[in-house]
């Protein structure tokens, strides 16, 4: 009799499977493509100007969370896709050209930088050491107002000396919010800046691009360029300025190459000169 039992109950077991099995399946199916779903972000142009001096410098020869203060080696030394962004980069354009120049260390000595802990490192390790920096590692665009650097706000920085020029790049500790929200408040920013230094030409510094490794589902190259895109549509090219330093450091992927950087998201210390190198060859003389 029990082995009449177990023999019913295989039955009915084996039956229960064959009717659920495709139920089972259905719900695996149906969650893999959850998982599988990536936010669709609308296409954007970038903004850039038709150059009568070329912008993009040449890759140079030779830090894990987004607030980490800038990696040092051992020997001292966060638009639909990367391609769109690329291709809109190199597409879209106002109609005059604008004249980058190169201009000598001497030109940064009545700028100011404005920025998060990759703005760090171009204080710590640049060649720029007459500029003035307002930086620290976490410093964000939405939070810029309730804000202070060595106890002092954006604004009291701003109105206690005349600058000429003003170098801002923020983004990449917000990258994961709505990004829409980002640039305007990083748009405020700038009305602030040409507000109390109406004469400075500004600058703003596309943000760095992380390493491939070093993307989340938040922090990625996608949404990086697709912030810049809308950061670039600040610009008017005759006061404010959008610059680009992310061919130097790019990989063929349109990511950070990984033989510069040690945790995906900032540039090794002797990286910093190549920046600073950069930025003289991409200066506005009026």
């Amino acid at each position: 009799m029990n082995r009449f039992r177990q023999c019913v109950y295989t039955v009915i077991l084996l039956a229960t499977c064959v009717v659920a099995s495709p139920f089972i399946y259905k719900q695996i199916w149906d969650s893999s493509k959850e998982k599988t779903k990536t936010e669709k972000l609308p296409p954007i142009e970038v903004n850039m100007p038709t150059m009568g001096a070329t912008q993009a410098g040449t890759a140079p020869e030779g830090e894990k969370s987004t607030d980490a203060q800038p990696a040092t080696a051992a020997d001292g030394s966060t638009v639909t896709t990367v391609q769109d962004a690329t291709e809109a980069t190199t597409e879209a354009a106002p109609a005059n050209a604008v004249n980058f120049v190169q201009s000598e260390p001497t030109y940064f000595d009545d700028a100011l930088f404005i920025g998060d802990s990759r703005t760090v490192g171009l204080q710590l390790y640049g060649t720029l050491k007459n500029a003035d920096y307002y930086c620290e590692k976490g410093l964000a665009a939405y939070k810029i107002n309730s804000s202070s650097v060595n106890g002092q706000t954006l604004t009291g920085a701003l109105q206690a000396k005349k600058y000429g020029k003003i170098y801002t790049m923020l983004g990449i500790n917000e990258v994961g919010n709505d990004l829409d929200s980002t640039a305007k408040a990083y748009g405020a920013m700038i009305e602030t800046i040409r507000h109390e230094q109406p004469d400075a030409i500004i600058y703003i510094m596309a943000n760095l691009h992380v390493a491939t490794g070093a993307q989340t589902s938040s922090i990625s190259n996608e949404r990086i360029n697709y912030l810049n895109a809308l950061l670039s549509q600040l610009a008017d090219y005759q006061n404010v300025y959008y610059i680009d330093v992310n061919p130097v450091f790019d990989d063929g992927d349109g990511a950070l190459r990984t033989d510069a950087t040690s945790d995906g998201v900032h540039v090794f210390a002797n990286y910093y000169e190549t920046w600073c190198n950069w930025l003289c060859m991409n200066t506005i003389v009026k």
